[in-house]
């Protein structure tokens, strides 16, 4: 049986406004005297923020459109950090050359204080936290019919507790073993997540299909041999598509991702 392994955020889940209120509560510690913070905090208020007036946030928008350059949590830090000092950041070579200009421990610092900040916005206003996640229906009605022919894996830097709360919340934890859940606890890279995933079901790296919506998470897994696809209903844009297709990696639809994911003709 092939195994359809899948990122969660801008895959199964759009995540991207808790991602940035808790990326904007983060920088604010980080960065107690920043101009950009407090742009947004005069606009936002005070925590819980609705999701309305996050999607409608001028400042949202501009970190919508970074987010598909990072990979971490710390980088979420990096895109608010460009946005505060105006720093050009246009494609993944200037964003790159970014993250690697600044210091280790600030990006250490920033990822650790991340998840420190996502548990405490979620404690304190749980059901707002819960209310700024969304599924893709379409998708995950397609992962519902398919769930009986594949095995399903996801792969994630999300903690345990979030993933856990969501999936039940979109109603498609049944379909994800526990054993094949794999958090930001399994490592640091999708090349980590993936190789534990074929150990665990003694399967061949051909056999796993990887969905992002991430081009620089399926390049770094390609030389696994998995199968790259980009989810394209995700956190990029007609960059990221265009850049996936130039590498050869196919683009996902919500209309095509059924059949592309089994391997079947979208025509039959």
């Amino acid at each position: 049986m092939r195994t359809i392994a899948l990122d969660f955020d801008g895959v199964l889940c759009d995540s991207v406004r808790e991602t940035f209120a808790t990326a904007v509560h983060t920088y604010g510690e980080t960065v107690p005297d920043s101009r950009l913070v407090d742009r947004i905090r005069t606009r936002l208020g005070v925590w819980p923020w609705s999701e309305p007036a996050i999607a409608t946030d001028p400042e949202f928008l501009r970190f919508e459109s970074l987010v598909p350059l990072g990979n971490r949590a710390e980088d979420f830090g990096v895109a608010l950090l460009a946005m505060d000092l105006q720093i050009p950041v246009t494609d993944q070579e200037s964003y790159d050359a970014l993250f690697t200009s600044l210091e280790p421990s600030w990006l250490e610092s920033f990822h650790a204080r991340f998840y420190d900040a996502r548990a405490a916005l979620r404690a304190e206003a749980p059901d707002a936290w819960l209310r700024l996640h969304r599924d893709y229906p379409r998708f995950t009605r397609s992962l519902r019919e398919i769930s009986g022919e594949v095995h399903l894996a996801i792969a994630t830097a999300k903690d345990s507790q979030s993933l856990a709360l969501l999936l039940e919340r979109f109603g498609v934890d049944r379909l994800f073993a526990p054993e094949l859940r794999f958090d930001k606890e399994t490592g640091v890279h999708k090349t980590e997540h993936l190789t534990e995933l074929a150990r665990r079901l003694g399967s061949g790296f051909d056999q796993i299909t990887f969905v992002d919506d991430k081009v620089n998470h399926l390049q770094r897994v390609a030389p696994l041999g998995v199968r790259p696809v980009l989810a394209g209903w995700g956190h990029n844009t007609d960059r990221e598509h265009l850049a996936a297709e130039a590498l050869g990696f196919e683009v996902a639809t919500l209309d095509t991702a059924k059949n592309l994911l089994l391997g079947n003709d979208e025509n039959e």
